[in-house]
């Protein structure tokens, strides 16, 4: 079931329908009710599509909003967060082909002279250090089919904006500081909350969903992942 069924469940569950009409007693012949409760829902379904087509309204909508393998909220209040140097939290260091191995996946990177180590954390999230001229910036990567594995908290002055890399969804989210929680390689829930200062890219390729984490501007950080391979 998709996300958006899901959405429009729970809605129907919610929302408070007319009584559906007697239509046997108005006419002689047997007639099936009206499905009043999925006309609801289509109309629900009508009005978050049109929503998103206007940009004033993506702000409220994306607090709901999440790309496979990571959701983002907006609240008031940001809540309590650790600061972390670029290296510290991102996991144990590994060689690429050890944390390949133990993720059962290829890591998509850009054109390096070296093999660069991998932090790998909880057994399911994979980070590279990469340096855009003197600017380090954080490259991610995870299988996640089956629960998200990064939850972001914004608050209302950050940009959170839907983007497409190389035709693939993901969102783009600049501004003051937010938090990143980390969930575990079995979707459980982990107190490992971050506060994060620079921007931030998330995008899907395949069955990977990828993180890019840096002081970039956004064109800056849509041209570094075009050139992962």
């Amino acid at each position: 079931m998709s996300d958006l069924e899901q959405r429009l469940q729970a809605l129907g569950r919610e929302l408070a329908f007319p009584p559906e009409p007697d239509l046997a007693a108005r006419t002689q012949r047997v007639a099936r009710p009206l499905p009043w409760r999925w006309v609801v829902l289509a109309a629900a379904a009508v009005a978050l599509a049109a929503a998103f087509a206007v940009p004033s309204a993506r702000t409220s909508i994306l607090r709901f909003f999440h790309i496979r393998g990571a959701t983002i909220e907006r609240v008031e209040i940001l809540p309590p967060a650790q600061e972390r140097s670029s290296a510290d939290g991102l996991g144990r260091r590994v060689s690429l082909t050890e944390a390949q191995r133990r993720l059962g996946f290829r890591l998509l990177l850009p054109p390096l002279a070296v093999e660069p180590p991998v932090h790998l954390l909880e057994g399911a999230l994979a980070t590279v250090i990469l340096r855009v001229g003197t600017t380090p910036v954080l490259l991610s990567e995870y299988h996640a089919q089956r629960y998200a594995l990064l939850k972001k908290v914004v608050g209302n002055r950050a940009v959170v904006e839907p983007i497409r890399v190389d035709g693939e969804p993901g969102l783009w989210v600049e501004g003051p500081p937010h938090t990143l929680t980390y969930f575990s390689e079995d979707g459980s829930f982990r107190e490992r909350t971050v506060k994060i200062t620079g921007n931030v890219l998330l995008w899907t390729h395949g069955g990977v969903t990828l993180r890019l984490e840096g002081a970039l501007p956004r064109a800056e950080a849509l041209r570094l992942a075009r050139r992962l391979r």
